[in-house]
């Protein structure tokens, strides 16, 4: 039996389904057996949300316009809503601008980069309180 991986979610299905049975989108073909329309891969998303998340790149990347064009306005939100879409990436919660989950979802290369991502913000609530903690001193 060959497989092949839905393109809404990514999981695996029978390469002759026209319905993927884990998120029930239908699957639609062209004559030349290539998805017309895909959504946004995982690990694009990602990276455009760690390095350009403050100008919502990711956003527009993944065809919500709207809501890129106010992060790009706020500089997503001074860096807390392009953060939290970050973490909504890394956990498989962020829909592209059609609703659809994002394509080749990896939970191992997810969570691993939010435990990275904790590290700067860590070490910058350290020199926060290490700054506290000498002009209380």
């Amino acid at each position: 039996m060959n497989m092949k991986k839905c393109p809404n979610c990514g999981a695996e299905i029978n390469s002759e389904a026209t319905r993927c049975y884990v998120c029930q989108a239908w699957i639609q073909e062209n004559d030349t057996n290539n998805v017309v329309d895909r959504p946004p891969e995982f690990l694009a998303t990602l990276l455009f949300a760690w390095f350009l998340g403050c100008f919502g790149i990711h956003r527009f990347y993944s065809g919500n316009i709207p809501i890129g064009i106010a992060q790009f306005l706020t500089f997503g939100g001074c860096g807390i809503w392009a953060y939290i879409d970050f973490i909504m990436i890394c956990f498989n919660k962020f829909k592209d601008g059609k609703g659809r989950y994002l394509r080749d979802y990896n939970a191992n290369v997810g969570i691993t980069i939010f435990a990275i991502s904790l590290i700067p913000i860590g070490l910058l609530l350290l020199l926060i309180l290490a700054i506290v903690f000498t002009i209380v001193m």
